[in-house]
């Protein structure tokens, strides 16, 4: 069966808050991290290469629609975006090029994390910290919403923007790492219990391609491609 719909997810470009060292210290959780000189330029990378990309392609016009009640033309590109300011510039650079408008939804942010933690941590105690809600999905270590919680807002946000049976639809998500994550075991139907042993990578622009048929069968096509980076080198 061939595929019906296809994801392209892309995480964020650099954010200051991606280039700290493992013993800076955190106060707490920035949502609103900017983008570095070098995430910019990575977002422009990625700006032009991936409307050319034949896995994305612009949105050009629709074809005729299905003869039938309730027919009409499926949907062009749509991309959507957390509206944390990392991703939300990656998503508008890239939007542009696509020529499509960018769709916020909060759904798409990352995980929620106390703006002040009780105790100021460092990076590496942070890490620790997420190695932690993964290892017990259920839990909220230090106030951080936990992974149940977060895959559940994900599950809510493919249910309603995309759901299974939108023939030829292609969706371009731009989000972040945890949450990317959770998108990613949601649509390919993996079990929380995978979490002990299997994650994905998810680089700054890496761009992940999931195909899903009719029947909500999904499969995963493309996994953190990076070629775009080398116009940053």
């Amino acid at each position: 069966m061939t595929a019906a719909q296809r994801f392209v997810l892309v995480r964020h470009a650099e954010a200051s808050l991606n280039v700290l060292r493992d013993d800076d210290v955190m106060p707490g959780f920035d949502p609103h991290a900017g983008l570095t000189p070098l995430g910019e330029r990575q977002a422009r990378a990625l700006a032009e290469h991936l409307p050319g990309d034949p896995a994305v392609g612009p949105p050009g016009p629709a074809p005729a629609p299905r003869p039938g009640p309730g027919s009409g033309p499926r949907p062009a590109v749509r991309v959507y975006s957390s509206p944390q300011r990392r991703a939300a510039r990656t998503a508008e650079v890239l939007a542009a090029a696509l020529g499509v408008p960018v769709l916020a939804d909060g759904r798409l942010a990352e995980l929620r994390a106390p703006r002040a933690f009780p105790r100021p941590m460092t990076v590496r105690q942070w890490d620790a910290v997420l190695e932690d809600r993964l290892r017990r999905p259920a839990a909220e270590p230090a106030g951080v919403e936990s992974w149940a919680a977060q895959r559940r807002r994900v599950r809510e946000f493919l249910d309603s923007r995309c759901p299974v049976g939108a023939d030829g639809a292609r969706w371009v998500l731009v989000s972040h790492s945890e949450t990317l994550q959770a998108v990613l075991f949601e649509l390919l139907g993996l079990e929380d219990a995978l979490l002990h042993r299997t994650r994905f990578k998810i680089s700054n622009t890496g761009v992940f391609i999931v195909d899903r048929t009719e029947d909500g069968c999904a499969s995963l096509v493309v996994a953190n491609s990076k070629t775009h980076l080398a116009r940053t080198a």
